[in-house]
């Protein structure tokens, strides 16, 4: 920093001396009037001029008092508060002195001279001085960042990227970034890695991830497993090495390296396939929101495939992108299915025919064909059209049965039939028992019966108030991307109380309030209407 010491205060000298001697030999010219404050020091003058609002003067007692110069004593407290002023001043024709203060006090910020060091501070306050037109600050530090200096190289990489002082060059910003991290700037090891890496030189990035990731970067971490178990280019394969690092990526819920190992492991790429581990990887990489794992996952659950046949939460996962990045694959499934005749769009156009066009008859003929396949969920849906009120043929007892008959595979028939157990309706009624039946659709993953559960918990209706465990079935049902708005509510309560152990997020704040916010997800409805059957 010395080199930016000696150019500022030379700077800094040549503006005092000058406008000092402006100003006594414009009192020369002062008539009789106006003796007394001729005989004012020039410092005693530019108190004057600071008192009145003049940024200039504001400037100017601050290098005085930085330097010891103009009779004040030298002091970077004083210094500080008078920069601190003239960067204050907002009037047009304080600009040019405003932003030579900013970068003053950028200098004080920077070693900690009159306030406590900030070096986050002090470059912000070099980038506004900057722009501001604070001519030398940019030629100064690409000088300095040619020889190493970090805090050059964090300076000259904001300019760049930013077009501060210098034409937007991002390219130019990813140079400084990479002479950072040379120096050891441990915190750029990752964007330069990954700047190189989107570039096609994975070699070269190898090597920062590689620093990074001895630092404990988790990201890093799965770009080493990834190219070590791959062989990218200008890094030997290592598949026991690469494997250990997105494990260990995965494990602290990565979503990229939980969706990378649970394809492997469902499709035996680079890996033993073990189909169950696969599908609970993918789980967490959907439940984070990842378009491709709630896919993946929606057919695993649709097949069968790691997780035990599901085609509620088959549906459910899969409506969330059916619209969106994965719209053309599922055009291509339906049209593969309707093919094959296949139990899965039997299904669909069950709840098409129920949800969309109100043919209830129609309905409980195509779930009927998907019972006869053998899967459960056909048999759920036939007791749920018989319980709908404006269907003709409405029998609570045959829903009853149909519920009770698919209970021990489906947990949306559980969730169904405690409620017909709470109201007595179809069966005897059973408070406890529809306890323990919503509690079996919850922990059966309906996320219906997970946010009805909760509120139970939570308002201690039917069951004794437990703040743990509605914050448990919420999250649960969050986790699927099905919290109800009302659920949603009051999960956002729970974060805001500190009553229930939560897990913390980035932005508490942002995730309570987009909570708050929550609406009714329509996404199966909006992917049925959408369908071609």
């Amino acid at each position: 920093m010395r080199r930016y010491t000696l150019f500022i205060l030379t700077l800094a000298l040549a503006v005092t001396f000058t406008t000092a001697g402006a100003q006594k030999k414009g009192s020369a010219s002062n008539n009789k009037k106006t003796e007394k404050a001729v005989e004012k020091t020039p410092l005693q003058q530019l108190h004057d001029r600071a008192a009145s609002g003049d940024a200039e003067a504001m400037l100017l007692l601050g290098k005085a008092y930085y330097q010891g110069s103009m009779g004040a004593e030298q002091s970077y407290e004083m210094a500080a508060k008078w920069f601190q002023d003239a960067a204050e001043v907002e009037t047009p024709a304080a600009a040019p002195f405003s932003a030579e203060a900013k970068g003053w006090l950028g200098l004080l910020y920077y070693n900690g001279e009159g306030v406590k060091q900030d070096l986050e501070r002090a470059k912000s306050l070099f980038l506004i001085a900057t722009k501001g037109g604070f001519e030398g600050l940019v030629e100064t530090f690409d000088e300095m960042a040619k020889e190493g200096d970090i805090f050059a190289c964090r300076f000259m990489q904001e300019c760049y990227d930013k077009g501060v002082g210098v034409k937007r060059n991002t390219d130019k910003a990813a140079e400084y970034q990479r002479l950072a991290a040379d120096a050891g700037d441990e915190e750029s090891y990752m964007p330069a890695g990954l700047y190189l890496y989107n570039n096609g030189k994975h070699g070269d990035a190898f090597r920062y991830f590689a620093k990074a990731d001895s630092l404990g970067n988790i990201k890093a971490s799965y770009f080493c497993g990834l190219m070590l178990l791959d062989g990218d280019e200008g890094v030997e394969q290592d598949k026991a090495k690469g494997l250990a690092l997105l494990q260990k990526a995965a494990a602290e819920g990565h979503v990229a390296a939980n969706l990378k190992l649970g394809e492997g492991f469902l499709y035996g790429n680079g890996v033993n396939i073990d189909k169950e581990k696969g599908a609970s990887m993918i789980k967490v990489a959907a439940e984070k929101g990842n378009n491709k794992a709630q896919w993946l996952l929606a057919n695993c659950y649709r097949l069968g495939e790691g997780l035990p046949r599901n085609y509620t939460l088959a549906a459910q996962w899969m409506s969330l992108v059916a619209q969106g990045n994965r719209a053309a694959e599922y055009k291509t499934l339906i049209a593969d299915l309707k093919q094959r005749n296949d139990p899965f769009y039997s299904y669909l156009k069950g709840l098409y025919e129920y949800n969309i066009t109100g043919n209830c008859d129609a309905a409980i003929d195509l779930f009927k064909a998907v019972e006869k396949a053998g899967v459960t969920d056909g048999t759920t849906l036939q007791g749920v059209v018989l319980t709908n009120k404006n269907y003709t043929k409405r029998d609570m007892k045959k829903a009853a049965k149909a519920f009770d008959k698919a209970s021990k595979d489906s947990p949306l028939a559980c969730y169904y039939l405690s409620y017909l157990m709470e109201s007595g309706e179809g069966v005897k009624k059973d408070a406890k028992g529809a306890l323990e039946m919503l509690t079996r659709a919850a922990d059966g993953g309906c996320a219906v019966a997970q946010c009805r559960l909760a509120d139970k918990y939570v308002k201690g209706s039917g069951v004794g108030m437990d703040v743990e465990k509605a914050a448990k079935y919420y999250l649960l049902a969050e986790a699927q991307h099905a919290l109800s708005p009302d659920a949603a509510k009051q999960l956002a309560k729970l974060y805001e109380s500190g009553i229930a152990k939560l897990p913390e997020g980035e932005d508490l704040q942002k995730h309570i309030d987009n909570l708050n916010k929550t609406k009714e997800n329509n996404s199966l409805l909006k992917m049925l209407a959408g369908t071609k059957f």
